[in-house]
């Protein structure tokens, strides 16, 4: 049993079961049914997890540092979906799931920090569904997050003026800011560096 792993499972279990609404019992049998499929990984600022064009096999949960999810639009602009912090996992839900792991992935993670946590691979996670019936309960709650927090965005970034999605940003990632560059928050908000330099210059003469 990886003991490293079920030790920082504990340090952010309260976390983690708030966020996806599971009970101490569902997490608990969970962790163990994954326990021996964790395989510890660290990276450096601006490797990448997963490229673009690669088969998407593996699923990423981190215990340092923050990584972050996006895919290059036609225009050849990089553009950012999420980001995954310490706790969260680094994924790009719609490639495993729509490629089922055998299709080329339409999207990259790219560590924006030094990252360290541990990999699963996918083919095995999708066995350990079929043999432990928890396991499926606990993604399902995973999953039902990540399509609530897409949705979310997707109203956020087609309705909101450039100032609320910063607001809202802040509001869903807190105390990120100062950890990424600007430019990769632009991509986020889709708007260019340039106009987030005016937007925190405003703030700045405001405050």
């Amino acid at each position: 049993m990886n003991q490293h792993f079920l030790k920082l499972r504990q340090h952010f279990k309260a976390d983690m079961m708030a966020r996806y609404a599971v009970d101490e019992q569902l997490f608990d049998e969970a962790t163990l049914c994954i326990a021996g499929l964790a395989v510890p990984f660290a990276v450096r600022r601006g490797e990448l997890l997963q490229r673009v064009g690669q088969t998407s096999r593996e699923v990423f949960w981190l215990t340092g540092g923050v990584a972050r999810v996006g895919y290059v639009s036609e225009g050849g602009s990089e553009v950012t979906m999420r980001f995954a912090t310490e706790g969260h996992i680094a994924n790009a839900y719609e490639d495993l799931l729509e490629n089922h792991g055998e299709q080329p992935s339409r999207s990259f993670i790219v560590a924006e920090t030094s990252v360290q946590g541990f990999r699963f691979d996918w083919a095995q996670m999708s066995i350990a569904r079929v043999q432990h019936p928890v396991l499926t309960a606990y993604i399902t709650h995973i999953l039902e997050f990540a399509v609530c927090s897409q949705a979310r965005r997707f109203v956020t970034h087609t309705a909101s003026s450039a100032e609320e999605r910063l607001a809202n940003f802040r509001e869903e990632y807190p105390n990120l800011e100062r950890r990424i560059s600007q430019k990769v928050l632009a991509s986020y908000l889709q708007i260019t560096p340039a106009y987030l330099s005016q937007l925190m210059r405003r703030e700045q003469e405001a405050a």
